[in-house]
């Protein structure tokens, strides 16, 4: 019901204020609904700043009439953390150890991002790149523990939005019509990010009820 009623609001509204103040109202509903039927443990309140920190991150990118990229994706770069903190918690063995290990490695090459940010380099294409390895790494290994499947759900389709939010965004930096593929998504006449991030984040909200006990 919730995801019919995403799609004929923005096929009705399908790009200004009002579209924007439905896709944040979405958000923190998301938010709200995690607070307050999330699990008793850990894992809940991880679910719970993850999607907090989602609302942070999207008041910048999202409810502000002019988009400011630089502290929108250094807070979804946190929210990749907390995700993945969560994740963490689900695995055992020798996959939780190589997940660590390339999150921790991943965090290494974030701080020599931020260091050639702050001497001039393109902060917003560096900071997406970093953002995107976190999200990839993240549904990757979602994919091989998904003893929460609401999870692994919501991540994946995380993961579509923000291809065609790139998609979106590669005219900045690329001719598109030396890629046709690209150009082809790009034309597309509907909000396909908010098709997939709406769910996305209904999905995680959902999943913060699971609790500890429910993924072992």
């Amino acid at each position: 019901m919730g995801l019919c009623l995403c799609i004929l609001f923005l096929l009705i509204y399908p790009s200004g204020q009002l579209c924007r103040l439905f896709e944040y109202a979405l958000v923190i509903l998301c938010v709200g609904y995690a607070w307050a039927c999330r699990s008793g443990d850990l894992d809940g309140l991880l679910a719970f700043l993850a999607l907090l920190f989602t609302a942070g991150a999207d008041l910048f990118l999202v409810a502000l009439k002019e988009a400011q990229w630089i502290p929108g994706l250094a807070l979804f770069c946190f929210v990749q953390l907390l995700w993945a903190l969560r994740l963490l918690r689900m695995e055992e063995g020798r996959r939780r150890f190589v997940h660590g290990v390339t999150w921790a490695s991943l965090c290494g090459i974030a701080l020599i991002v931020v260091i050639i940010a702050a001497r001039g380099g393109d902060a917003v294409l560096l900071l997406s790149t970093v953002y995107a390895s976190l999200l990839l790494t993240t549904v990757f290994f979602s994919w091989l523990t998904p003893q929460n499947r609401l999870f692994t759900l919501g991540m994946s389709l995380f993961l579509c939005c923000d291809i065609f939010v790139a998609v979106n965004n590669a005219a900045l930096y690329l001719d598109l019509d030396a890629y046709p593929l690209l150009k082809t998504l790009h034309d597309i006449r509907f909000n396909m990010m908010w098709l997939f991030y709406g769910p996305s984040q209904m999905l995680l909200a959902l999943s913060s009820t699971f609790g500890d006990r429910e993924e072992h």
